[in-house]
Parts: C-alpha cells; structure tokens; sequence
C-alpha cells in the first residue's frame, strides 16, 4: 500500500483538516530534500517528520521574515503557552535550540567533576560531548526484553554519579517503560540525584501525559524533562525544543545558554502547540511508516521491535556493520548503536514512503550478497 499525506490526514484528523489544506497538501507541502553528500536514494539514518511543518506553521515561518531583521526580543508568549499545558509556572519552562543543546549544558553542568549514569544502548551524542569534557558515563544493559532496567539503574547510582539520563520511549529500541513503574524509579531516584528524562517522541506515546514524567516536575521532584518541536512538528531544521524542571535547574541551564532562539523557530513553534489536526494526521502518517518498515521485516524474516518513535529497530541476523556497508553501496543509510548485545541490531527511520519503497527493494539484496 502506497502511503501519502494525503491518505493519512483526513482520517487521522477526523475531518477536521479544511478541505482545502488537504487539496493544497501534495504541492504546498512536498516531502524536504534535504542535500546529502553522494548519491543517497534513501536517508534512513535520522529521524525526522520529513514533510515537515503544518500549514499553521508555515505561515507563521513566512510572517516571521518581518521579524528577520531584528533580534528576538522575547520568548515569555510560547515560555506561557507551554507552562498552561503543562500546569506550571512560567519559570518552570525554558526554551533551547534544540534539545541537544539543553541535554548537552544540563549533563556538563549537573555532572561536572562525578559521572552520569545511563542505558545501553540509548541516545547519546550529549553523553559523547561530555566525555570529552572530562565526564564519563557508567552504562546499564538492557534487559533481556529490550527494556530499561529500571532496577539495575537505580541500584547502579553510586557516590560518583551526578546525575541518571534515560530516554522515554528508548532511542534506538522505541520500546516505553511501564508509567508507574518509570514515575517510582524516578522518584527513587531523584532523591539521590536529578534525572534527566528525554521526551523527544512525547506526542506519539498513546496517552502522553501518563507516559510523561512532566507530573514529577509539578510535583516538585529533581526530575528534568527536556522535548523537542524537531520530530512530529516538523521543525528540525528549525531548532527549537524546551525544558521543564524546577525553576532551580532552570536557572542553571539559562546560564548556560548562549544564545536566544531564531525568530522563524519561535514563531512555528507557537502555531505547531495548538494544531491539534495536524498533530493527529502526522502521527497516524508515522505510524503507517513504522508500519511498512514492519512489513518489510517480515517479507525478509527479520525481527524487529514497535517503537513508539520516528524509527523501528530490527535485528539484522548477521552483523549489522556489515549490512551497512551493503547499503550504503546501494544508496541507503542507517544507523547503528553501540551496545555488545545489540552488535547485529540498526536502526532505520520512518523518512519519505519513496524511501521506504526503496529501501524495501534493496534490502534483499543487501542481505544476500
């Protein structure tokens, strides 16, 4: 089956997109192209919502260019409007370029002169810039399930550690600790020291607020919860993301912080928050596309886990720096992890239905050669 945004939308959004948003939809919202080096048919190593922002969004980008010329001058309107949702105050939410930029200040600042403790494998280019700082990071398996191991990492913090990072649902695995079981680890362990939880796929969780630990935050726990507009909203190439915590740690990550947010990024990020229709029709899109990885796992008997993010990881049956060598001579790229357990194991992105199509195609071949 061929998926389209046009496909998916209406469905996903009940009939709630306009008519003619949806009639617009395949010349006024193409897929990015983003430019690559080499001959790449299908880039399969990010994870992005390649078609990019909502109509609400892109008209907010194009009035923002009257803004270009002058700094931002304020963030406090989308600061506010995140804080409502939330149920906090305003000094509780802070904004980052990014969230890479905010896991990077927060774990140097918090674990200056201790380490960090975290699983493996898991997101963790902000835990490779602090190594370089002088900062290293104990690792904890997974479980034999692919799972967080919430008892070996609450029982792994020690005098050393500084802080806990995990990433909620688990990049690369897609896989979500059980709620209550992730809000009494956190709890534990945030006793002992702050926990750095990693939302960047929030809005795909079924049931979100019960999957997110921003309640520990209201609640007044040492527990920072970082999300991004870069995924499901489109806005990667925009650079906007936030933080929730304490007003405390708040204050500790501002201080840090160099730069304000650009303008273009402000002013998407504010039509994205509210555009409920959107939202609904770029989930069911990415779940369809988590759906045809699937499908192309079992037509080539390989296993794979669900995933809740923009990506699926699948067992490749074979080492998997291997199959991306195979790949990569076919225009195709994918990502691996570090991780002893999971050295036959990539991980491929939801990207365009062409790419998946291509991708699809080749992999047989890849696999056999």
């Amino acid at each position: 089956m061929r998926i389209t945004r046009r496909a998916v939308l209406p469905v996903a959004a009940g009939g709630l997109m306009a008519p003619g948003l949806l009639a617009a939809a395949p010349s006024s919202m193409p897929p990015s192209q983003p430019e690559h080096s080499g001959d790449v048919k299908a880039r399969l190593g990010v994870t992005e919502n390649p078609f990019g922002p909502s109509p609400a969004a892109r008209r907010a980008i194009i009035a923002s260019v009257a803004e270009a010329p002058y700094y931002p001058h304020s963030e406090a309107a989308l600061r506010q409007k995140i804080a409502v949702q939330e149920g906090l105050a305003q000094d509780q939410v802070t904004l980052s370029s990014g969230s890479l930029d905010a896991l990077t200040l927060l774990t140097v600042a918090i674990a200056a002169g201790g380490r960090v403790l975290a699983p493996r494998p898991t997101y963790s280019t902000h835990l490779a810039y602090a190594a370089r700082q002088g900062i290293e990071t104990d690792w904890i398996n997974l479980r034999p399930d692919h799972h967080i191991d919430l008892d070996a990492m609450l029982a792994a913090i020690g005098p050393q550690t500084r802080m806990v990072y995990l990433c909620n649902p688990n990049n690369p695995t897609g896989l979500r600790p059980d709620p209550e079981q992730l809000r009494t680890f956190c709890i534990a362990a945030a006793r002992k020291v702050p926990v750095l939880v990693d939302e960047a796929y929030f809005e795909l969780a079924p049931d979100p607020h019960r999957q997110s630990m921003g309640s520990l935050v209201r609640e007044g726990h040492d527990v920072i919860v970082t999300r991004t507009f870069s995924k499901v909203y489109g806005l990667a190439g925009l650079r906007i993301a936030y933080t929730l915590a304490r007003n405390a740690r708040i204050r500790q990550l501002n201080a840090r912080i160099t730069t304000s947010r650009n303008q273009a990024g402000l002013a998407a990020a504010q039509a994205c928050l509210g555009d409920a229709a959107y939202l609904s029709g770029a989930i069911a899109y990415l779940k369809q596309c988590r759906e045809m990885i699937y499908r192309i796992c079992e037509a080539n008997g390989l296993r794979y886990l669900k995933s809740d993010g923009t990506f699926v990881y699948i067992d490749c049956g074979m080492p998997a720096a291997d199959l991306q060598a195979r790949l990569a001579a076919l225009s195709v790229e994918v990502r691996l992890f570090e991780g002893d357990a999971y050295r036959n194991w990539m991980r491929v992105g939801t990207a365009t239905p062409d790419e998946l199509a291509y991708f699809g195609k080749v992999l047989p071949s890849a696999l056999g050669a």
